[in-house]
């Protein structure tokens, strides 16, 4: 098995481009920018093919050359700036994916595994948001409400159609609230779930005027990676959709219960209340994991306390 990942240095493509390396593979990156930050420690273990994943003549050379079979897509462009610059979030999110799946069906590519994201589902409202939280299942209707989940479901449903029509073994990944090294730094006040440690572990304050009260399903980078690597080996895929979460509601307030047990002196302050995000949509909702579970044999490795002391030990 030869894997490229697009987005490879990216948060989530950082975590599990680590991952194929412990498990023996040496991956492919594919990046529009080289920036090492998050894989420093596998640098030597990896290849790195620098291309915009808009270019599909570029996309489909380095795939050739690196006699690839499995492709792992992670590259993105994120919500904040895909609201800013629509044509260029579509471009990206959309016809990149395009480019993905059409070189895969060229190239005879065993497996394309897409990255999605939470908000294809839309807002989690009635019994799916607070106080309730009903499990959220693969099959919850889709009614996205930012241009940006509205492209990722436009791109899944560009690589449900690559199967179906063209026989071309897909899975999309869609994962829960992310937190880990990098978020801060890549994704900007939308990394809340990484503020929370990184600011405390810099012995800085980390306050937030809103949102204690409210409940998450929030998966550590490291269960995403897992996510992705059992979905590329997985010998057979009865679904092809995968909630990847902890399936389990957590509050920031627990997060900040956590980092008080190791930093005794950090200074953390969260207001009550909903929408620690300052999101125009509730977002806050709780994944059902069991397709997952027993299809993939994912079970989450991290529970918060041991992602945020594993986090506090990379950093």
């Amino acid at each position: 098995m030869k894997v490229l990942i697009t987005g490879g240095m990216g948060v989530i493509g950082a975590e599990a481009t680590r991952k194929f390396v412990q498990e023996g593979h040496r991956p492919v990156i594919y990046a529009r920018r080289r920036d090492e930050s998050l894989i420093t420690d596998v640098l030597d273990r990896v290849d790195i093919e620098l291309g915009d994943i808009t270019d599909a003549g570029r996309l489909t050379e380095v795939l050739k050359k690196h006699a690839v079979t499995h492709v792992v897509h992670a590259a993105g462009y994120v919500s904040a700036p895909s609201a800013a610059n629509v044509p260029l979030g579509i471009a990206v999110n959309v016809m990149g994916t395009v480019n993905v799946v059409e070189a895969a069906k060229q190239l005879g590519i065993e497996r394309v595994v897409y990255t999605s994201a939470k908000g294809v589902y839309g807002p989690f409202l009635g019994v799916d948001g607070y106080p309730t939280y009903q499990l959220i299942a693969e099959d919850h209707p889709k009614t996205p409400a930012r241009i940006y989940d509205s492209a990722k479901l436009m791109a899944e449903n560009t690589v449900m159609y690559y199967h179906t029509a063209f026989g071309l073994d897909v899975a999309i990944l869609r994962f829960a609230t992310t937190y880990g090294p990098g978020k801060t730094e890549r994704h900007g006040i939308m990394g809340v779930t990484s503020q929370i440690v990184e600011a405390p572990a810099k012995g800085l304050p980390f306050n937030l005027k809103q949102g204690g009260d409210e409940k998450d399903d929030f998966i550590y980078n490291k269960d995403s990676a897992l996510g992705i690597y059992l979905a590329t080996i997985a010998p057979k895929l009865e679904s092809r959709v995968y909630n990847i979460g902890s399936g389990v509601g957590r509050t920031l307030n627990d997060f900040a219960d956590v980092l008080r047990k190791r930093l005794p002196n950090a200074d953390i302050t969260i207001g009550p209340g909903l929408n620690f995000l300052g999101s125009p949509h509730p977002h806050a909702g709780i994944y059902d994991i069991g397709r997952a579970r027993n299809e993939l044999g994912y079970e989450p490795q991290y529970d918060l306390e041991r992602g945020i002391n594993d986090y506090l030990d990379n950093l």
